[in-house]
């Protein structure tokens, strides 16, 4: 989470009502949490991507709950592939956290973006005057700032879900796993385990240029050097080949990638003439991207993680049925 969340950004009881103490709180704070519970059920893919590709028919809005205070859920419910699928789990688990309170005084109001940038200022604006005291999402870096636009003029916090920190500023917090701690950790984990030489292939994008800073800086910072170092776009092949060369100077290769990029990128290498038997690969997968599927010559073998998909302390409360039914004890480690 980019920045404290101070209780004062959370909504205020109407006047004249008599708030529910302890379990209107707890109930408030295990709906912020309990869509990024369900991101890492769903398989959300990078949440620097601008583009969740083309939508389909978008879905209509939504309230869920009859309490006084209105907490809008944006969410790219009608995006298509990982996002879709994500946002279809966030929203559930957002509706059976407030569904495990008696009377939580909650009402959401759920709003389709579609995964863009005016579906997230629409959506908004619909919540805003629908009397919204806090909104939950957008879930792409490039939504935030239409949405904080809004927001902002009116005073209501928002609670977005993108891995990109920079979106994040005044009144713009973000709930969710950021590249940059992650690829502290996996770094340190390495070095911890005596790796010093690094190869690192990366995608020539947003999400890649954070994670090229950070990885830069933490290989600086446990006294390990860089041999060999490339970023890709649609071909592969030329950076692979590079990296695969100079796999004979490191001990350790850091890839970080979502999904069928993390499998292409390691048949790009392979097929360049890469052992990924003997050069163990740490990476840093975005949040949500599950172990299933194909990895070939990655998962379950040279792949290393510093440590499971885990959701932050706020959530270990979240009730067990709820995980259970959103599928994420299996997913986040729970």
């Amino acid at each position: 989470m980019v920045g404290p969340l101070d209780p004062k950004i959370l909504p205020k009881p109407p006047f004249g009502s008599q708030p529910s103490g302890p379990s209107r709180r707890t109930a408030i704070g295990l709906i912020l949490g309990a869509p990024l519970l369900g991101a890492c059920a769903g398989g959300a893919g990078s949440l620097f991507n601008s583009q969740a590709g083309p939508a389909g028919p978008a879905e209509q809005p939504a309230a869920v709950g009859t309490g006084h205070v209105k907490v809008g859920l944006i969410l790219p419910l009608s995006a298509s592939g990982n996002a879709g699928v994500a946002a279809q789990s966030m929203r559930n688990a957002a509706e059976m956290a407030l569904a495990e309170f008696q009377n939580p005084n909650i009402q959401l109001l759920i709003k389709d973006d579609g995964g863009n940038a005016q579906g997230a200022q629409q959506g908004t604006q619909q919540a805003l005057d629908e009397g919204a005291e806090m909104i939950l999402g957008p879930l792409f870096a490039s939504s935030v700032p239409a949405t904080a636009q809004l927001t902002r003029a009116k005073g209501v916090s928002v609670i977005a879900f993108s891995t990109d920190s920079s979106v994040a500023g005044r009144g713009v917090y973000l709930l969710s796993f950021l590249p940059e701690s992650d690829v502290n950790r996996i770094v340190d984990y390495a070095a911890g385990t005596g790796k010093r030489s690094f190869a690192a292939c990366l995608p020539d994008n947003a999400y890649g240029s954070v994670v090229e800073a950070t990885f830069k800086q933490a290989a600086g910072r446990k006294g390990g050097r860089i041999v060999a170092f490339e970023k890709y776009g649609a071909d592969r092949a030329t950076a692979a080949r590079t990296v695969a060369q100079s796999l004979g100077q490191a001990d350790a290769l850091f890839l970080a990638d979502d999904g069928e990029s993390l499998v292409a990128t390691a048949d790009a290498l392979t097929a360049a003439g890469a052992n990924l038997k003997k050069h163990p690969a740490s990476r840093h997968r975005p949040v949500g991207q599950s172990a299933r599927g194909r990895e070939p010559g990655v998962a379950g073998r040279a792949l290393r993680r510093a440590g499971p998909c885990r959701l932050p302390e706020l959530l270990r409360p979240l009730p067990r049925q709820i995980r259970r039914r959103s599928g994420a004890h299996r997913d986040a480690g729970l």
